[in-house]
């Protein structure tokens, strides 16, 4: 991992596209965080400063006390000089109690910006709280703040002289640093429920004393933000490799297209063949007329559609493109649409894995952005992405009402994509129940049409 460099808050650092698009994300390896706390059920959030335990790890805090786990987070220091009772501590109060009730506060009111001078301290006092049944969440070691680099010594060192767990959680260091700065081996993801998601956005909002400021630069500036809403949370393996094998197996695999496809695949198994009513529902008909509505150009050579379910956009597609390829996981609503018509080229599979190795002038994403957790929306935005044409457009349409038993809703998912693509937004439709997005390079019909420049 290279050295930190110099940053201030001001700068914009690196921004999410930069951040998102590096294909080394592909390799990154979730972390069965399950597999860990079974072995060590006692869980330590080490913060330097309050804000700093939910801009890292906000969403998994709130999973977990949600399960009733034993969380305990540690703040060092109350952000701030004077008496204990800072605006700061107060913030830090609230934001926990939003994240959950069963997280246990422990605040030792260390002076801040000086916790490289309480190293011994720092150790000892961590290692009086921890065994070789917990987990310790702290500060990687290059994360430029020098409390935050301080902090991560003293938590290496107290885990190494009780056997606990160790893993590092980066917050600046998606501030100073760029993809090559990175050891992507020590990298691993979570992906926390909507209701983690949530509850972490609320309590990223308690911290109004960083999110304000007289200048308009506040120390969680959008950049800071845009990283902490991401769909997922992310933390690293210990540098030292007697840490870092304790935890190098814990290793999750993604969803098999299976286990993706049963519950669409359980509601056609009486025969239904339209279980969604995408035939006569008026929603639905209009999404379809819609999404058609909002691209840009009246004849492409190639479209994607992702998660096409029984085929009817994908029909209707075919009036506008040479070639409609359509990918869904669920067999069954694929026999159905084949039924439809034999004039596009149908894949059963799971995205991103699955998709093809080709490029398109448009790719559409309707209604399924919410039916994948945060790391399969996001690896499977980066690969549309890369397979878009030089002048082609993404649609993303979904439904904006409240979701139940599935990973996300259409605000999480229009909200990740708008911070991962490096595209700008051509196209805007929302009304009480639908959002439709094209990004890409604004086109004008009408100079396609009439030739002019």
């Amino acid at each position: 991992m290279t050295e930190a460099r110099p940053f201030t808050h001001r700068d914009s650092g690196t921004d999410e596209p930069t951040w998102l698009l590096d294909a080394e994300w592909d390799t990154v390896p979730r972390l069965d965080l399950a597999a860990i706390t079974a072995r060590c059920p006692h869980i330590l959030v080490v913060a330097p400063h309050p804000d700093d335990e939910t801009l890292s790890l906000g969403a998994t805090l709130a999973d977990l006390s949600a399960s009733g786990a034993d969380v305990t987070v540690v703040f060092l220091t109350h952000g701030g000089d004077g008496p204990a009772a800072t605006p700061r501590r107060i913030e830090g109060d609230r934001a926990i109690a939003v994240l959950g009730g069963q997280i246990a506060t422990l605040w030792w009111d260390l002076p801040d910006g000086e916790l490289e001078t309480s190293h011994d301290d720092l150790r000892r006092r961590l290692a009086g709280l921890i065994d070789e049944r917990t987990v310790v969440f702290a500060p990687v070691e290059c994360d430029g703040h020098c409390d935050h680099d301080a902090t991560a010594r003293a938590a290496e060192a107290a885990a190494r002289q009780r056997s606990a767990v160790l893993l590092n959680y980066p917050i600046w260091l998606w501030h100073w640093a760029t993809p090559a700065d990175i050891d992507w081996s020590r990298l691993r993801t979570l992906a926390p429920s909507l209701p983690g998601l949530s509850a972490k956005r609320s309590a990223l909002a308690c911290y109004t004393s960083q999110l304000q400021s007289d200048d308009g630069l506040p120390i969680l500036g959008s950049s800071v933000l845009d990283r902490a809403h991401r769909t997922f949370e992310t933390v690293l393996l210990p540098a030292a490799s007697d840490l870092a094998e304790r935890v190098d197996a814990a290793v999750q695999t993604g969803r098999a297209r299976a286990v993706i496809a049963e519950p669409f695949d359980a509601m056609m198994v009486s025969g239904e063949q339209d279980p969604w009513h995408l035939d006569d529902f008026a929603y639905e008909r209009r999404r379809l007329e819609l999404v058609l509505a909002c691209l840009g150009r009246e004849r492409y050579q190639r479209i994607l559609e992702v998660g096409c379910a029984t085929g009817q956009l994908s029909e209707l597609l075919t009036g506008r493109a040479d070639t409609v390829v359509a990918i869904d996981a669920s067999e069954r609503a694929l026999d159905v649409a084949r039924n439809r018509t034999d004039t596009v080229r149908w894949i059963c599979g799971a995205v991103p894995d699955d998709l093809p190795e080709e490029t398109f002038d448009a790719i559409i994403l309707s209604e399924i952005g919410y039916f994948l957790d945060g790391l399969e929306l996001t690896a499977t935005l980066r690969r549309v992405r890369r397979q878009l044409t030089a002048r082609g457009e993404i649609v993303l349409a979904h439904w904006r009402g409240r979701t139940a038993g599935i990973p996300l809703d259409g605000a999480a998912v229009h909200a990740q994509a708008a911070a991962l693509l490096d595209l700008p937004l051509r196209a805007r439709y929302t009304d009480v129940d639908l959002v439709v997005e094209v990004w890409g390079e604004p086109v004008s019909v009408y100079r396609e049409y009439r030739g002019a420049s």
